[in-house]
């Protein structure tokens, strides 16, 4: 085995390892306290926020009252139906902003391989090439392409065929091609490395709620030397404290076709929200 074999399996042991133990974590049961006034509200927030915190590159340190409150109510629903909070809150940072950091995605700076023929090894053609013309053809008869298999790939893959199309484009790969795919890997790497938490969050002076004047902000952004750092502050400084979005039809449907099960309860915490406000209207009346 040769040593670059050894390496790349090593790096993909460490690799599922990690995976390993991170599933590990979000299986863990939730620890909380109860206090002599605790109520079935405020035990509820307290498993919300823990099972968030589960999620790699969330954003707890940004919720506010409302968030808080939406995420006991989908802590009371997840109880009921006796599933995992963490994954319920998985597919729901996937389909809502504002649950998550702003961070490279995994395949940052690399191309998947082109699938091959099963039987012959052999890989697919790029579909936005045009097709062999046929011999009846006449000049200026305008060229055909393999649609289908364009929307396969853009539907399964949209990284791949971006760069399947540039290369139809360029009749072959570039070498500047080549040099921004290897500077979108570097920035990756970079922005990953960034470690974004509380402290970081709580030291933004661009925050809307930072109280910091003009001028202060704008020091303040002369002062951070990195600028992959200061990348993420605006970006936070720009986000706003997350929602579940209850009533919003196309999140629905969104989590319904990534976990019906996921739906159901973002579906019952919706209910078990619009039960506490009412009492507190009955209460305020």
């Amino acid at each position: 085995m040769s040593e670059t074999v050894l390496e790349e399996k090593l790096k993909q042991n460490l690799a599922d390892e990690l995976k390993r133990e991170a599933e590990k974590a979000r299986r863990a049961p939730i620890a909380f306290r109860v206090g002599p006034k605790s109520t079935l509200r405020d035990v509820a927030e307290q498993i919300g926020i823990t099972a968030l915190k589960r999620l790699q590159h969330n954003r707890a340190y940004a919720l506010d009252a409302q968030a808080k409150l939406e995420l006991a109510a989908l802590a009371i629903a997840s109880q009921k139906s006796k599933t995992n909070l963490v994954d319920v809150l998985g597919h729901i940072a996937a389909i809502v902003p504002g649950w998550l950091q702003q961070r490279p995605a995994e395949d940052a700076g690399t191309i998947p391989k082109l699938p091959v023929d099963p039987c012959t090894g052999e890989r697919i053609r790029n579909p936005f090439e045009p097709l062999p013309r046929p011999r009846r053809a006449k000049p200026g008869d305008p060229d055909t392409y393999d649609h289908a298999s364009q929307h396969i790939i853009r539907e399964t893959n949209p990284r791949l065929a971006s760069w399947m199309e540039q290369i139809a484009r360029h009749s072959g790969v570039t070498m500047q091609m080549l040099d921004q795919l290897e500077g979108e890997r570097l920035e990756a790497a970079a922005i990953r490395a960034i470690p974004y938490s509380d402290r970081e969050y709580q030291a933004n002076l661009l925050r809307h709620d930072s109280g910091a004047t003009l001028t202060q902000k704008n020091l303040w952004t002369r002062s951070v030397e990195n600028p992959f750092l200061l990348q993420m502050h605006r970006e936070e400084a720009k986000a706003a404290s997350p929602r579940a979005n209850f009533d919003n039809l196309t999140v629905r449907m969104a989590l319904y076709k990534r976990s019906p099960e996921a739906r159901e309860i973002h579906k019952q915490a919706a209910e078990v929200l619009k039960g506490w406000q009412q009492e507190e209207k009955d209460v305020a009346a």
